[in-house]
Order: C-alpha cells, then structure tokens, then sequence
C-alpha cells in the first residue's frame, strides 16, 4: 500500500494543476494524461482506502465540465486522442461507474467507444500490423483491449463478438511480425509483443488463448527491468511490461511471469527519477503506469 501512497501524491500534484483550457481534464500536461491521472487517483483511494483522492477527481469531474468535455469531442477537439487518450477514458469510466457506483462518465465513454470502434474497424490488415507494432500512443492492442473491457461490462454482445472476431483474424497471426523479442527495443513505453499478448489472452476463449501462448511463448521469456530510461518515454516501460507480465501469469498460473510481473516494479519504484523527480519528463504520466500496474493483483485479490 506504500508504493500507492507515494505514486499517488504524486499523481494529485499534477491532476490537481491547469496546465490545458480543457474543461475536466486539465491537469498532468495533457488530456490523456490526465484521464489516466483520474483513474489512477480512484484506483489508489479503492485500494488504500483514502477517501480524499476519490474526492481530488469528484471536485473535478462536475456535471458542467463532463458536458464540456463531451460537446468538445463531438466537435473534433479530442481527435487526436485516437485511440490512446479514448482506450484510458473508457478504463477510468469502468473503474468509476463498477468500483464507485457513479455513471456520470457514460454520455462521454459511450461516444468514446463508437468512434474507438469505428477507427479499429476501419483499419486494413496491413495498418493493423503498423499499429500493432506501434510502441506508443498509436498502439492498436491497448485500443482493443480497453475497448473489450467496456464492451464486457455493459453487455455489448455485438461489440465483444466483433473484437474477438477482430482479434482473432488479425492479431493472432502477427507471430512473425511481433515476435518476442521485438519487445527488446526501449524507446517508447509500450512493449509492443506483450500488448498483443494482454489483448489475445483477455479477448479469445481461455483454451484457444493458452493454445496460442503455447506456441508462441515456446521459448523463455528474457526480459529484465531497465535500470535506466533512455527517453523520457521509456520511463513508463517497466511498468506497462509489468501489466503484461500480470496477464500472463493470472492466465496460465506460471511463477516466473508474477516473478517479472514484481521484480519490473520493485526495480522501478527505486527509481523515483524515472517517475517522481521530474514532472514535464516523468512526473505527469508514469505514475499513473505504476498505480495501474499495482492494482491489477490488488483488484484481484479484493474481488475473490
């Protein structure tokens, strides 16, 4: 619980600024990183239960501003939050309407989730590989993935049949195009091979997903928490390795992958120039990383 307290004072610091003329989301620099600010302030007041950072997004997120925000979507201001910043927005509303009891997100989710759909949708095979390769805002897995979570827990049956279809026919044969080790590159903070993986193990059939991880994961997975980060971006790359490696282990039960799953956050939490010192860099965005990193064994452990 430590770890939540430290990421998210640091968190607040930036949601709680202006930094954009954004109506609710003005904090942490930029738009996305100030949905992905809001989730992580719920999620760390959830699990350490203090209140008062539940509170932090309350006092931001008031019905005028929510309008605001809407009715500047709608007019194109947020499409260049396709589909990074939308894929966060949805992860926050799920986490405030499922571990809050508050639907105010809604109206703005469920624009978000038709125009994420729409873009995934549109894409030929060949800009699925592009994107899927992608190691940063344009990365097609994260948009996948975060958009099946909404479409599960609002009972979107034709959405869900549509996005394992997807993930099914597209993602699942870019074995050679996203091997593992593509996943040695550091310059960007999504590691491209295992956001396929995340989406490919959550959105098919657990008997045909772990029969796909069987082939593809035929080799030992390698990789070792960066001590370093060679860009600014890279900082938040131990942390969004840890959500994969969190996946891999809830879905097959192996040690090694709760092993990596820790050992890429413990490395990173001793970093603090690599998410705390620095706000323009580091301080603004990885954080967030990290709190969403913690709260995924936590959230499964407070729902058994």
């Amino acid at each position: 619980m430590d770890f939540l307290t430290v990421l998210a004072e640091a968190v607040e610091q930036g949601f709680t600024r202006r930094d954009t003329e954004h109506p609710a989301f003005c904090g942490c620099i930029d738009w996305h990183s100030s949905v992905h600010g809001a989730y992580a302030l719920l999620a760390a007041a959830r699990l350490t239960g203090q209140s008062r950072w539940a509170e932090v997004v309350d006092a931001t997120l008031t019905i005028e501003c929510l309008d605001a925000e809407l009715e500047s979507l709608q007019k194109g201001d947020l499409d260049h939050e396709l589909p990074y910043g939308y894929a966060w927005l949805l992860k926050l509303a799920i986490e405030r309407e499922q571990e809050w009891g508050k639907k105010d997100l809604v109206p703005l989710a469920t624009e978000v989730a038709l125009r994420l759909e729409r873009w995934i949708f549109s894409l030929s095979a060949e800009e699925v590989i592009q994107h899927a390769q992608r190691r940063e805002y344009g990365n097609v897995s994260w948009a996948l993935f975060n958009l099946w979570e909404w479409s599960q827990w609002k009972g979107n049956v034709e959405s869900c049949e549509k996005l394992r279809a997807c993930t099914r026919s597209h993602m699942v044969s870019l074995n050679e195009e996203l091997p593992l080790s593509y996943d040695n590159v550091t310059d960007e903070f999504f590691a491209a091979s295992l956001q396929r993986t995340r989406t490919i193990l959550t959105i098919l059939p657990k008997a045909e997903a772990l029969q796909w991880y069987e082939s593809f994961y035929s080799k030992k997975v390698s990789l070792k928490p960066m001590h370093m980060a060679p860009t600014p971006h890279s900082a938040g790359l131990n942390f969004s390795r840890a959500w994969g490696f969190w996946t891999l282990y809830a879905c097959t039960g192996k040690a090694i992958y709760k092993e990596l799953y820790v050992d890429h956050i413990l490395t990173h939490m001793n970093l603090p120039e690599c998410w705390r010192n620095d706000y323009r860099k580091h301080a603004h965005w990885v954080p967030q990383f990290g709190i969403y990193a913690i709260a995924l064994s936590l959230t499964a452990d407070q729902h058994k």
